[in-house]
């Protein structure tokens, strides 16, 4: 790094210098990233990130970059990297990611991952040779604001650690770290929870112009009984000529079948997961 850069500990900053930085770290990036003070610390939350691992880069004295660790016992997830215009090109990119790897490795972390929009072949690239590997392909899906509201009741709120709950009990196996429910164990405004006969459950947030759905889950003893198609068929009614959406976190494969079946669509952008081993 050159001397007019400088690190800080997350910690060590306000959230009004992390935003910054991360908002100028992802300046230009291939989709629009949009954070708020509140959503940033809904983020630390739900990711578990580590205030003390995760750093935020500085230009002279104005915020320019960022970097969110999250921690799950040995398991460590890199939740952000973004280096601004000013820092970029000079080699800090790979430097931060050396010391990320380096400091798992202290910490006695077996493993690192990540994610990256495939489309971003630099950063792929990057983490290609520092030695990660692609584990899984991730997708994600929406249903299209153009389609009818169904003609059912509209889902009714319920309490969110109804929600949170069900959606622990009836996770399937090896969820990606954003939909694990351990993202959930402490959910709060803006997420909302909905919930059908107790064998289907949905965590969501309204605040923005589409709903985007965080968790969604079935009881596996009441799959393809039609409680999934229900509840999403009820929430498409709640909010009739409004996108229901899921990122691209979602294992591919997983939700893919019964995506076709209640006509929601996968989207084109994908991401992969990567992992270095570190023991």
């Amino acid at each position: 790094m050159t001397s007019a850069i400088s690190r800080r500990r997350l910690s060590e900053c306000t959230l009004e210098d992390a935003v910054e930085g991360f908002t100028t770290g992802f300046s230009g990036y291939v989709v629009p990233m949009n954070v708020t003070v509140p959503s940033l610390q809904l983020r630390i939350e739900r990711d578990h990130v580590d205030l003390d691992e995760s750093l935020v880069y500085f230009d002279g004295e104005k915020p320019a970059g960022i970097l969110l660790i999250g921690r799950r016992g040995d398991l460590s997830r890199v939740g952000a990297i973004g280096m601004g215009p000013t820092i970029r090109g000079k080699g800090v990119g790979r430097s931060v990611m050396l010391d990320a790897i380096e400091a798992a490795k202290a910490r006695g972390d077996r493993k690192l991952i990540l994610e990256v929009i495939n489309t971003n072949e630099r950063a792929r690239d990057l983490y290609l040779s520092l030695g990660f590997v692609n584990t899984r392909k991730l997708v994600g899906f929406g249903r299209s604001r153009k389609l009818a509201a169904p003609d059912v009741a509209p889902a009714e709120e319920c309490e969110l650690g109804t929600a949170a709950g069900m959606l622990a009990r009836f996770a399937d196996a090896d969820l990606t770290w954003q939909t694990d429910p351990r993202s959930f164990q402490k959910s709060g405004p803006p997420l909302k929870g909905f919930a059908l006969d107790g064998k289907a459950a949905v965590l969501l947030d309204d605040t923005g112009k589409d709903i985007r759905l965080f968790g969604l889950a079935v009881d596996p003893a009441h799959r393809r009984q039609g409680f999934g198609r229900s509840l999403t068929d009820a929430l498409a009614a709640r909010y009739p000529g409004r996108r229901l959406f899921i990122i691209e976190n979602v294992p591919e494969g997983l939700l893919d079948r019964f995506m076709r079946r209640i006509s929601w669509r996968k989207s084109s952008l994908t991401q992969s997961e990567m992992a270095i081993d570190l023991v």
